[in-house]
C-alpha cells in the first residue's frame, strides 16, 4: 500500500534517509566503544606502578648483575611493600628510595661490583607487554625505576602495583580494567595502542629522586 503512495524516487529518498540513519548510529556506536577503550587504558596507565630496572650495558656481565639486582629488590618489595592501592604504592616508594637503592648496591657488592646505583619515580613511555597471563596497553606510567651505572643496557621490567611481578590480571578495582588487561581482546588492545603511539609523549618525567 505504501508503495503505491510514494513515487520511485520518493521511495528510493526514504530508503536512503533510512541506510543514513542505520549508519550514524553504527558510527556513533563505534565512537562511543572506540571512546571507552581509549578511556579504560587510561585508567590502567593511572592505576599502575611499574618497575624498571635498566642494566650498565648489554655484556653478559652487566646483564648478569642486572638480574641479581631484581631478584634482590623483588624479596625485599615483597616483604616490605604494604601497599593495597596505586596511590600507597607511590607514597611507600617515594619514601624508601634510599632503601632500595641500598638493596641494589649490596647485591651489586656482592658480586664484587662497585658501579653506583641511582633510583627514581618516575613517569615514561612503555610499549604494549604482554606478560603470561594479561597484557598492559601502550601509554606512560609511573613507573620505580632503577639504573645501574649508566643504565644504558638492555632494561627489565614488571609490574609493582596491582600484583608484585606476578599478575596484574584481576587485580584492578574496576572490572572493564580487568576485562582489557586479562582479556582476549586483540582488537581492543590494537586501538589503544595505536593511538598511545602516535599521541603520547616519549620524554621521561621523574617524579622523586
Amino acid at each position: 500500500m505504501l508503495s503505491r503512495m510514494l513515487t520511485r524516487s520518493q521511495m528510493a529518498l526514504l530508503c536512503l534517509g533510512l541506510f543514513l540513519a542505520l549508519a550514524l548510529c553504527g558510527a556513533w556506536q563505534a565512537f562511543a566503544w572506540g571512546r571507552t577503550q581509549l578511556d579504560t587504558g587510561a585508567l590502567v596507565c593511572a592505576d599502575t606502578l611499574r618497575l624498571h630496572i635498566r642494566a650498565e650495558s648489554d655484556s653478559i656481565a652487566s646483564q648478569s648483575a642486572k638480574l641479581h639486582v631484581r631478584d634482590a629488590v623483588l624479596a625485599y618489595l615483597d616483604t616490605a611493600c604494604p601497599a593495597r592501592s596505586k596511590p600507597e604504592a607511590v607514597a611507600w616508594a617515594a619514601q624508601h628510595l634510599f632503601e632500595l637503592q641500598l638493596t641494589a648496591r649490596h647485591a651489586l657488592a656482592r658480586l664484587g661490583i662497585r658501579t653506583p646505583v641511582r633510583v627514581q619515580l618516575v613517569n615514561m613511555y612503555f610499549a604494549t607487554r604482554r606478560y603470561g597471563s594479561g597484557t598492559l596497553p601502550a601509554g606512560r606510567y609511573d613507573a620505580l625505576r632503577i639504573d645501574l651505572g649508566a643504565g644504558k643496557g638492555r632494561n627489565w621490567w614488571c609490574v609493582l602495583y596491582p600484583g608484585l611481578c606476578r599478575s596484574a590480571c584481576g587485580s584492578y578495582a574496576r572490572p572493564a580494567e580487568n576485562d582489557l588487561v586479562c582479556g582476549e581482546y586483540i582488537l581492543r588492545l590494537r586501538l589503544v595502542e595505536w593511538v598511545q603511539q602516535r599521541t603520547a609523549r616519549r620524554e621521561d618525567v621523574v617524579l622523586v629522586g
